[in-house]
């Protein structure tokens, strides 16, 4: 190639990621979500998520999309994986929000896909059915099933509720009917047909009362698929910030300075930070041998002896998920301090020692009456009373509260330390 031509197509490469930036949605469209936002009658934060997904994230996303596409950077983003889990950048919860606001026959066709027993599929479906949440999140969590077909389905699917909110009854209708076609042809893909299956329903114009709940349910769900959204450019574009032009970033980070986004972003940023400098929680190899002063044994929980047996890594990892699920603060100073109430050995230099915050599932005190029951002799209820604050207290002594605690956190304490 020549010296021109390499100018001549840069040129046309830049015009080409100014324009996906300035119009990341077609003309038509955004003059009616425009109508929608600036309509003052419509609901203000259901306007305020519109314009947050139409100025921002929408841009951001296809800016690095077109990128991706045109200089191919070393990663795909479709779909962000955790590599610990293997679950996609949706998390349950957000799942959920996505399935709530869909018609109940493309929740079965949805739900269909995942790579679970009939009984969990008609459970999870009854969950959405009857706004049950927690119920479908636990369950989802349980089953430790891939839902990457589904959150593909969901993912894809809000992305059509967006643009379908833009369009006449006769328009979404036309373009759904013209998509399920296209994906009936292609029957080697199996999501495809599922898709098609699903989105049927749809080609019917809702009624105006339906048309209403599936706003309010948008508003509601759609602000934590637009962060999560948000959060994984936002990730990407720092992880391979190097890689991209001058250009580029200053083509990209004005939409940092949105003020819908600013905020939000910065917020992102710190975490992101954080995640990066923050060093792993350790205990030291000869944890187990360090013996405790004959004066201290007040300071914490008589120990089962197969804490030791299972050795230094099982409880660190143990630790380690209590904060990663939210129980404790992901805090090394919390994990050592409770390694330390665990255990007795490695006590934390001071000489009053901090109450730890315990955050149970709706603020109760079952897990962490679990914990204690399952990993030490005898489950002392005053020592817990002075080690940690924050649950709703049982009122009486009875250790039988401990099988009301969240059925994933006995699984995963029966998966710690099996022999108990």
């Amino acid at each position: 190639m020549n010296n021109q031509e390499a100018i001549r197509r840069n040129k046309l490469y830049y015009e080409g990621l100014e324009r996906a930036i300035a119009q990341p949605i077609p003309e038509a469209s955004a003059k009616k979500l425009d109508a929608i936002i600036n309509d003052t009658e419509n609901d203000k934060d259901y306007r305020l998520v519109l314009k947050l997904w139409k100025e921002v994230v929408a841009p951001l996303d296809v800016a690095i999309a077109f990128i991706h596409d045109n200089r191919v950077l070393p990663q795909e983003k479709e779909l962000v994986v955790n590599e610990e889990t293997n679950a996609p950048f949706m998390q349950p919860d957000e799942i959920y929000g996505t399935l709530k606001s869909l018609i109940l026959p493309t929740v079965g066709e949805f739900l269909s896909v995942l790579p679970i027993s009939s009984g969990d599929k008609k459970a999870l479906y009854d969950f959405v059915e009857k706004g049950d949440k927690e119920g479908f999140v636990s369950l989802l969590e349980k089953t430790r099933c891939d839902t990457t077909p589904l959150a593909r389905l969901c993912s894809h699917c809000m992305d059509d509720v967006m643009a379908g909110l833009t369009m006449t009854d006769e328009e979404r209708s036309y373009a759904l009917d013209h998509l399920v076609g296209a994906l009936s042809q292609n029957e080697d893909d199996e999501n495809c047909r599922v898709a098609a299956a699903a989105l049927q329903p749809y080609i019917e114009p809702k009624d105006k009362e339906e048309t209403i709940e599936s706003i309010e349910q948008f508003s509601e769900d759609y602000f934590g698929l637009l962060l999560s959204q948000l959060t994984a450019d936002l990730h990407y574009f720092w992880n391979y910030y190097d890689l991209y032009t001058l250009k580029e970033r200053n083509l990209i980070e004005p939409l940092f300075g949105h003020p819908l986004a600013v905020d939000l972003v910065n917020q992102i940023w710190e975490e992101y930070k954080a995640a990066l400098d923050k060093e792993p929680f350790t205990l030291p190899d000869d944890f187990f041998d360090w013996q405790h002063k004959s004066n201290t044994p007040k300071e914490f929980f008589y120990m089962d002896d197969t804490l030791k047996k299972r050795g230094v890594e099982t409880l660190v990892a143990l630790i380690d998920w209590l904060a990663d699920k939210g129980y404790i603060a992901d805090d090394n100073a919390v994990k050592a301090l409770l390694a330390y109430r665990l255990t007795g050995r490695c006590r934390p230099e001071g000489e009053e020692l901090p109450v730890i915050e315990w955050r149970g599932k709706n603020g109760k005190s079952y897990e962490l009456i679990y914990l204690v029951r399952y990993l030490s002799d005898r489950a002392d209820y005053k020592k817990m009373r002075r080690f940690f604050t924050g649950p709703e207290w049982v009122k009486d002594r009875d250790s039988s509260y401990a099988n009301s605690a969240d059925s994933e956190f006995r699984r995963k304490m029966e998966e710690f330390y099996p022999e108990v």
